[in-house]
């Protein structure tokens, strides 16, 4: 078994970083800012006040949530990747002592970390605090949705050649986790397939908080998240060795 290494796993956090803060991923945490924040203006003119208020501001945040989590967990992972291969530093890294669990901690921990902490801002951006227990609810299932988001963005980033193919790949991906949820109340089959989906599982318990339901998040919800956050590690690891990145 591979030792990790704090110190290479930072070095590359830091790099991932800098990358990070570059403006063809800076600006899709403020895209989620702007369009919860947006989403918020909207819906409180169409509630004109009263108890639909805080019903029309949760909707504002679940959306805003998905919404980070695709565009900053998905795609700016993906994009990152992309970047390096672009740039043809990922082989380097590969023949030098970093191994693959050591590259993969490093790559998405900053990503990871800003889609994180967008999570708790958008709380008053949308206008709607949840506080208490539905909070470490909140924290467990947004946490757990923006690792597998993150995930899912290295799994992508490995068949994307380039920046701009990145693009391409993810978008189908991000315009079904998004939709789909988004629309799962219009169409009888979407909200059935959303109940499958770490995004819609994160919209629909968003909505039941704010309509005070007793049980906000089902067991076996939890369940399908885990599942899904196995399964992608999986399927990162399996092509990840497959395109000849892990060293033997």
């Amino acid at each position: 078994m591979k030792t990790l290494h704090m110190n290479k796993i930072m070095a590359i956090a830091q790099v991932k970083t800098k990358a990070f803060m570059g403006k063809n991923c800076i600006i899709m945490p403020l895209f989620a800012l702007g369009f919860t924040l947006l989403m918020r203006i909207l819906y409180g003119k169409m509630a004109n006040g009263g108890s639909s208020a805080d019903s029309m501001n949760a909707y504002a945040l679940s959306m805003g949530l998905v919404m980070n989590i695709g565009m900053c967990g998905i795609y700016c992972t993906s994009l990152l990747l992309a970047e390096e291969k672009e740039k043809k530093t990922l082989r380097v890294l590969m023949t030098s002592s970093v191994n693959g669990m050591e590259y993969f901690i490093g790559c998405i921990l900053p990503v990871f970390t800003a889609t994180v902490i967008l999570n708790y801002v958008l709380m008053p951006v949308s206008g709607y605090i949840i506080s208490g227990k539905n909070l470490v609810l909140y924290s467990v299932v947004t946490i757990l949705s923006s690792l597998i988001s993150c995930i899912i963005g290295m799994l992508l980033g490995i068949f994307a050649k380039n920046q701009v193919s990145a693009g391409t790949i993810t978008t189908p991906v991000l315009l079904v986790l998004m939709m789909v949820p988004m629309f799962s109340n219009f169409i009888e089959i979407l909200s059935t397939i959303s109940k499958f989906f770490f995004t819609g599982i994160l919209m629909d318990m968003i909505m039941d908080i704010a309509a005070d339901k007793g049980s906000v998040l089902q067991a076996g919800s939890v369940v399908i998240m885990v599942v899904e956050a196995v399964l992608a590690v999986g399927l990162f690891v399996v092509c990840y060795r497959r395109n000849g990145f892990e060293r033997d």
